[in-house]
């Protein structure tokens, strides 16, 4: 992985918000008008909410980003300080914000670790290190998902077809094996097998029809085998640990969904679980988008997993919990970018 700080300052640009923003802000303006069942009183149920449960829901979601913090702490041995591990954590979710999930923000967070001091191949390392664990949470808590609730995580799927042209389980099952194949590549290439990794790489790129792209290849192998030689040598606690805050840092953030729906409805225990587990496969639906920041993505697809619940309130709470859990992140990154844009070009 190249770091590349001219593609990474595009991205980390004020003027980047404007695309997810009116794409996201079109989408509900189609909603309202095609839907027959939302109109100005659809708007005044906002009022029903419970205070509590949506002062619940802001705790949660800054517990979320704490959390996070904390993570990228834990994972530098706090050699990373508060104050850096914060810019950090909202220029990602910035970034993340305005970036197509199907093409990710990693590279972009390589740069701003870098920026923050790091060197290259740290910031590569921690870069690589949470997007792979991230990965293992949505492989390995999907599966149990599906199990315990006996597949209730997941829509219709013949719902699903009527509404959007296409199965929902069918998109699920399609991003969920892209997560398997980049991770267990990941995994050999970085803590497995680094070497025979770059071996095998390099026996590729040799390849007559390949080698356009050798040294570009190459170059990012070699970038692969320093991150492993940084993370060689790490203790079962160690990732045990990383594992472990890395399933809170996402339990927090579906819960702040669960949070909005307690404000409107009163879901049993049993119910949270599936909130939860909704959420999550909804999240891995969305990892395939092409969208910035899921923006109309997650707005369309949102009723499909929720409805049952929310009932007349499903589209009330979709703009609480966009407004709550995506926005906040455009604002707090535009307002940090151009003092920290400044520093970095310095």
């Amino acid at each position: 992985m190249l770091m590349d700080s001219e593609k990474a300052l595009k991205t980390l640009n004020v003027r980047s918000v404007w695309i997810p923003v009116i794409i996201g802000l079109g989408i509900v303006v189609a909603l309202a008008i095609t839907d027959d069942r939302l109109n100005v009183e659809t708007l005044g149920l906002i009022k029903d909410i419970s205070p509590i449960a949506l002062v619940v829901s802001v705790f949660v979601l800054l517990s979320k980003d704490l959390v996070n913090m904390a993570r990228l702490k834990f994972l530098s041995k706090k050699s990373v300080f508060w104050a850096s591990a914060i810019r950090i954590i909202f220029l990602w979710e910035f970034a993340i914000a305005v970036t197509p999930p199907v093409l990710g923000a990693t590279g972009v967070l390589v740069y701003i670790m870098f920026r923050e001091k790091l060197s290259f191949g740290t910031a590569l390392a921690y870069t690589l290190l949470l997007a792979t664990f991230d990965n293992l949470f949505f492989l390995t808590a999907s599966p149990l998902a599906i199990l315990i609730s006996n597949g209730a995580v997941l829509p219709d799927s013949t719902a699903a077809t009527n509404n959007l042209g296409q199965s929902i389980r069918s998109l699920f099952w399609l991003s969920y094996a892209l997560i398997a194949v980049y991770t267990s590549f990941m995994l050999s290439a970085v803590l497995l097998f680094p070497k025979a990794i770059r071996r095998l790489t390099a026996w590729v790129m040799n390849l007559k029809w390949l080698k356009k792209w050798r040294l570009t290849v190459l170059k990012q192998a070699d970038d692969l085998l320093l991150v492993s030689q940084i993370l060689k040598g790490k203790s079962v606690k160690f990732w045990l640990t990383i594992l472990g805050i890395t399933y809170l840092v996402w339990i927090l953030k579906y819960s702040v969904l669960n949070g909005l729906v307690s404000g409107f409805a009163e879901p049993t225990l049993m119910d949270q679980g599936i909130l939860l587990g909704r959420h999550l496969i909804m999240w891995i639906v969305l990892l395939v988008s092409p969208a910035p920041g899921n923006a109309g993505a997650a707005e369309l697809i949102f009723p499909l997993f929720f409805e049952d619940y929310l009932k007349d309130y499903t589209f009330i709470c979709l703009l609480i919990w966009r407004l709550l859990s995506y926005y906040p992140y455009l604002l707090i990154g535009a307002l940090i970018l151009p003092k920290w844009i400044r520093g970095a070009k310095s």
